[in-house]
């Protein structure tokens, strides 16, 4: 028989690992992971093509270099880097805050060529301060987050990946039909 201490420690533990329930380490929550292999066409799109690739792999995915071997076949349509002033200092009118934008789009088809997502555009934004006395590390500063951006485009569209069910794709008999019905006559 239980006592009443055993009962109380016990809830206690089972709530706390009920508590845990929308946790997971990365690549093992919902959807599992990326059970495809991809081909990533970057036409004009370096850096999210090489984030794209780099998040693929890390979520289980397999690359590949031709589209015929390829489940997913993933076009990214060049990437478009912004950079826009957000605030001047009033006393020196020299440049304070800057915000860096992302601007790409993606469409995914599988090998045959059925489209399974419609071209989607994906902009993504970053603020930070511009230091007018340290010139040298706002430039790496820049293409740091640039490279950052470009992680969070990747990780949203491998995001999108990891979750698609292909369509079940059986090869299409009408053609071959009337193509043997054409040849008998």
């Amino acid at each position: 028989m239980l006592t009443h201490l055993t009962r109380l420690g016990l809830a206690v533990v089972l709530a706390m690992l009920a508590g845990c329930g929308g946790w997971h380490l990365r690549g093992a929550g919902p959807g599992g992971s990326l059970d495809h292999i991809v081909y990533v066409s970057a036409g004009g799109a370096n850096d999210v093509g090489r984030a794209l690739r780099t998040q693929i792999v890390n979520r289980g995915g397999r690359l590949t270099n031709t589209r015929q071997a390829a489940d997913l076949v993933v076009d990214i349509n060049g990437e478009r880097f912004e950079r826009q002033t957000l605030s001047v200092d009033p006393d020196t009118g020299k440049v304070r805050e800057v915000q860096l934008q992302l601007t790409t789009s993606f469409a995914v088809r599988t090998q045959s060529g059925t489209l399974v997502v419609p071209r989607e555009d994906i902009s993504w934004q970053l603020d930070y301060v511009f230091d007018e006395g340290a010139v040298l590390g706002t430039v790496e500063q820049d293409q740091v987050i640039r490279r950052d951006l470009a992680e969070i485009a990747a990780t949203a569209i491998a995001l999108r990946l990891q979750v698609l069910e292909l369509p079940d794709e059986e090869p299409d008999e009408e053609p071959v039909a009337a193509v043997n019905a054409a040849a008998a006559q």
